[in-house]
Formats: structure tokens, C-alpha cells, sequence
């Protein structure tokens, strides 16, 4: 495994809190399961690249490294027929991004259900933990990361933005600035951001051993509110040639 995308994928687990899960009411840390799940992870991010990386996708490459994430699954535990049913929301995603060399932008889509698909992957890896510790969801219900979810995927595309504008990435921060200029999407996602700030504050979720989802979810979303402002900014700067086959003037695409 690539050291530099294995540390990428450990730096990911730890912001999005997936240790603390694992080791929740555990006497000993499970270091073989903590290393099947940086491998199906590692097995997502080759399917991501591989969507990335060419406007004309060879899906027989795409079957293969499902057939790898499939494999992960097994070594996991999870039973064949219960596989596609928890990769429902990778499907989706991966849907959407082939769609973009057709001209359907991620701007068509509420900021909601896009940033709901697109934390996909996460909600697989949480799925498992809880599969593995079902004393968790005695504390904290799967749903109640909704919030923090949606947050931390915006950070991710704001963060992203000069890496991802090297890709045919689902970037939705770069692809609104594309096509709408960098003015109303600052508005739109610093806007996204305060709505997630307000329903955060009304939600009753009970802290427990070190897990502060609330208060996770409000530091990332005035970091990423401050973030928007600073990367679009920097957005005139990107070359976007790789871009160049979007007719945008075509496209008939909704914030």
C-alpha cells in the first residue's frame, strides 16, 4: 500500500473521529480491524481515482476494484447479501460523478442530498463499527452524525479545491465557482453552513467518552464558513483546462 495514501486515509479515520468509535468500550485496541478498514478504504480511494482520473471511464477497471471493495467486505464480516445494500450510497455517488461528463454538475442537486452521497464512503466505515460494537448505537444513533457529516464534506471539497481542480473530481465548492462565480457560491455555502450551525444547536445528542458531536460540528462549520471566503479567493488562480469539455452554457443547473 502507498505510505503516502495510507496516511492520507489514517488522517481521514482521525477528523472524522472513527477511532474513537472503534476503541469505545473496548479493553484492547483491534488492530486487525482497524487495518481492514484502512484497506477498504484504500480500495475506495483506487475507485475514485479511477472516476477522476479519465473523461471516457473504462468501466471494466471500475468492475474490478468493486470486486476488491467486495473482497474488503468479506474480510470484514459482511455477509454477500447484505454488500450492496451498504454500498447503496457509493453507487449513488459514483453515479452522479459519471454524470458530470455528461454535463450534469453536482449544482443541480440541493447542497443537502449532494453533501448527504457524497460522505458515502464514511458512512460505511461507521456502519461496520457499529456492526462490530452494537452497544454504540445504545449512546449515539448512526443518524445523529448527520449534521457533522454534511460539515466536514463541504470542508473537504473547500479544502480540496487546488488539488481537485487537477481531477474530474465531484468537487461541488469548484464546480459552483465554474459556473456561477465565485460571489453566489460563497453566499450559497456560507449560507448551507449557518443552516447546518442552527439545526446543530437544536439537537439534543448526549456527550459520551470523548465523542462531542455537537461541538465537533460547530468548529468545523465556522473553520470552513472562514475557509469559503479565503479559497474562493484563490479560485482565479486555478487552471481549469481540464474542465474545458463542460459546455456550461448548456447546462441548466440549480443551487
Amino acid at each position: 500500500m502507498d505510505k503516502q495514501l495510507r496516511d492520507k486515509i489514517i488522517e481521514l479515520f482521525e477528523y472524522r473521529e472513527l477511532p474513537k468509535l472503534i476503541s469505545y468500550s473496548q479493553d484492547n485496541w483491534d488492530t486487525n480491524f482497524y487495518e481492514l478498514l484502512i484497506q477498504l478504504q484504500y480500495d475506495i480511494y483506487l475507485l475514485d481515482h479511477e472516476l477522476e482520473t479519465n473523461w471516457d471511464v473504462d468501466m471494466s477497471i471500475i468492475t474490478k476494484r468493486w470486486q476488491a471493495i467486495h473482497k474488503d467486505l468479506d474480510n470484514l464480516g459482511i455477509s454477500r447479501d447484505k454488500q450492496d445494500w451498504y454500498c447503496r450510497h457509493i453507487y449513488k455517488y459514483q453515479k452522479h460523478e459519471l454524470e458530470i461528463r455528461k454535463g450534469k454538475l453536482p449544482t443541480r442537486l440541493t447542497m443537502e442530498y449532494f453533501y448527504f452521497y457524497k460522505s458515502c464512503d464514511v458512512k460505511l466505515l461507521r456502519r461496520i463499527i457499529y456492526d462490530k460494537n452494537p452497544s454504540l448505537k445504545h449512546m449515539i444513533s448512526e443518524a445523529e452524525w448527520r449534521l457533522f457529516d454534511l460539515v466536514t464534506e463541504v470542508n473537504d471539497d473547500v479544502v480540496d479545491l487546488q488539488e481537485d481542480a487537477t481531477t474530474i473530481n465531484g468537487n461541488r465548492f469548484l464546480l459552483s465557482m465554474l459556473e456561477h462565480g465565485t460571489q453566489k457560491t460563497v453566499e450559497v455555502f456560507n449560507s448551507f453552513l449557518q443552516e447546518i450551525s442552527d439545526r446543530n444547536k437544536l439537537l439534543k445528542i448526549s456527550s459520551f467518552d470523548d465523542i462531542f458531536i455537537q461541538e465537533w460540528t460547530e468548529e468545523q462549520v465556522i473553520s470552513t464558513q472562514q475557509l469559503v471566503v479565503y479559497q474562493a479567493a484563490a479560485f482565479h488562480k486555478l487552471d481549469m483546462s481540464i474542465y474545458k469539455q463542460l459546455d456550461l452554457k448548456k447546462t441548466s443547473n440549480i443551487i
